[in-house]
């Protein structure tokens, strides 16, 4: 039976105080203890705030989870009930100048609204899960906001490899981010890790400047990575100029469609074991379109009771770099590159046209110019996602009809 996520932020029936700020310092006064229920509502300006020494006490993205990690923290949130909003136009801008930038931990309901988050600073420790957004124990709606240029310094940025991510989900989380605008950070867009759960919808996340591992710049690592055990739907987003696309890793179970993926560094969707872990990925209805290495890869050795299927999905112009031909790489550079696949992962329905292969032996799909633009012309009439008509694929269309 097909799984499916669904997460309830109910809200806590305590009556909530409007409390307005208009400073950087009375913002971080305010949160310096645990908060009962409170509504903030910031006003249009800039908020530069001070960094604040702290220990994580796990590491997110570690073998052993049992690990201290020392890191700097922005803003921290901790509360039964609280809503962050900021302007509707977007002139509430936080400068978080650390690499845990609005940092939620052990809290009941945390809402966050129309904030333009941005001026991370990449931690020293390359273990701490450095984002615009850490969620720790917590559950939150992360909803209209921009989460821009968070990059750190370049130095330390290289030398860590992973550098500042737009949103983290944590041990024992339960998010909903939807609606936003995760636009040149230095690390993964959206990230989940142990134990978290998420809806992520209608989002950008697009890396800009296409940085790889060793330069520091928008676009490094995952647009969206779903790992360890987290769970989440991933449903109508635009992914975009990323190193990677989406990443199904370990044992994460995730169901994703109608998203549109283009104009990646190597793959587009990976679903991978790792080589220890049974992913489940349902990923259906996907565009993926202007890859350098595979369009995507499916690589999971065992079977099980549930793996997945991977049906309905466009497939356009990938494999495009020589670069990439070694499988040693990435993936088998070819537009679906099946490593290993249980029997009851079904792939069906898949279209595919103009794609790229390294040698001869690898599989081809591709069909005519004609028999694509009749495919997708029916396929498209069950695409929504609101994001099609900017996308660079929209484009690319427009010159075959």
């Amino acid at each position: 039976m097909k799984r499916i996520l669904f997460i309830f932020l109910i809200g806590l029936s305590v009556q909530a105080q409007d409390f307005f700020i208009n400073s950087s310092e009375e913002l971080q006064s305010f949160f310096k203890s645990s908060i009962d229920s409170a509504i903030v509502i910031l006003a249009p300006g800039i908020y530069d705030l001070q960094p604040i020494q702290i220990i994580d006490s796990t590491c997110g993205n570690c073998q052993n989870p049992d690990t201290l990690i020392n890191a700097i923290a922005g803003l921290i949130l901790r509360g039964k009930s609280i809503k962050l909003i900021g302007d509707e136009n977007y002139k509430t801008i936080i400068k978080t100048n650390s690499g845990y930038g609005i940092y939620v931990l052990n809290s009941g309901s945390v809402e966050l609204k129309n904030l333009v988050i941005t001026g991370g600073e990449r931690d020293t420790s390359g273990m701490a899960t450095d984002a615009a957004i850490v969620i720790k124990n917590s559950r939150a709606v992360i909803e209209n906001n921009i989460i821009k240029d968070n990059i750190g310094d370049s130095s330390q940025v290289v030398r860590n490899v992973v550098g500042i991510m737009g949103i983290c989900g944590r041990e024992n989380s339960q998010l909903v981010i939807r609606n936003n605008k995760i636009i040149r950070n230095s690390w993964d867009g959206i990230t989940l890790y142990r134990d978290s759960e998420a809806i992520i919808e209608d989002n950008i996340v697009d890396g800009v400047d296409k940085a790889t591992s060793k330069i520091a710049g928008g676009g490094r690592g995952v647009a969206i990575g779903i790992t360890w055990n987290a769970k989440a739907t991933v449903k109508s987003n635009l992914l975009k100029r990323y190193w990677k696309g989406l990443g199904i890793f370990v044992d994460a179970e995730v169901e994703a469609e109608l998203n549109i993926i283009e104009d990646m560094l190597t793959w587009g969707i990976a679903y991978w074991d790792a080589g220890i872990g049974n992913p489940i990925g349902f990923i259906n209805n996907n565009i993926i379109y202007n890859t350098g290495a595979c369009g995507t890869s499916i690589s999971r050795e065992t079977g099980g009771e549930i793996t997945g299927h991977y049906k309905n999905n466009i497939l356009v112009l990938t494999g495009q770099n020589p670069k990439y031909d070694s499988p040693d790489y990435y993936c088998y550079q070819c537009a679906l590159a099946i490593h290993s696949q249980p029997e009851s992962f079904h792939i069906s329905d898949n279209i595919f046209y103009n794609n790229r292969t390294a040698t001869d032996d690898l599989p081809n799909y591709d069909l005519s110019k004609d028999e694509f633009v009749n495919e997708f012309s029916i396929w498209e009439s069950n695409f929504t996602n609101k994001f099609f008509k900017i996308s660079d694929f929209y484009n690319y269309l427009t010159t075959l009809k």
